[in-house]
C-alpha cells in the first residue's frame, strides 16, 4: 500500500473547501498539483468517510463519467471551525493514515 501523506491529504481538502457545491476529481488534481490517480487514492481509500460522491454508477457500482465530489456539511463545518488537525485526528483514530 502507499504511504498515506498528510501533505497531500491537506492539499485535496484544501481544494474541497474552496468548493462546497462540489468540485470534479481533475480540477482537485490540477489546483492541489496532485495526479489524478493520486487524488483518486485518497478520496476513496482514506477520506471516503469525509466526502459525498455525486455521479453515474454502474451495475457494481464503480463511478463513470462525470464525478464530483465535495465534503459532508458537518466536516466542512468542522474544518472551518477548528481547521484540518480535526480532520487528521480523525483520520489516525481510524487507522487510515
Amino acid at each position: 500500500m502507499r504511504e498515506k501523506d498528510l501533505s497531500k491529504i491537506s492539499r485535496i481538502i484544501r481544494v474541497l473547501l474552496k468548493y462546497p457545491e462540489g468540485v470534479w476529481i481533475r480540477r482537485i488534481s490540477r489546483e492541489s498539483k496532485l495526479p489524478v490517480s493520486t487524488v483518486h487514492f485518497y478520496i476513496d481509500n482514506i477520506l471516503g468517510d469525509l466526502i459525498e460522491n455525486i455521479g453515474a454508477r454502474d451495475r457494481k457500482g464503480k463511478f463513470f463519467g462525470l464525478r464530483i465530489v465535495k465534503l459532508k456539511p458537518k466536516v466542512r463545518e468542522s474544518v472551518e471551525k477548528k481547521g484540518l488537525k480535526i480532520v487528521f485526528n480523525y483520520l489516525k483514530m481510524y487507522n487510515k493514515v
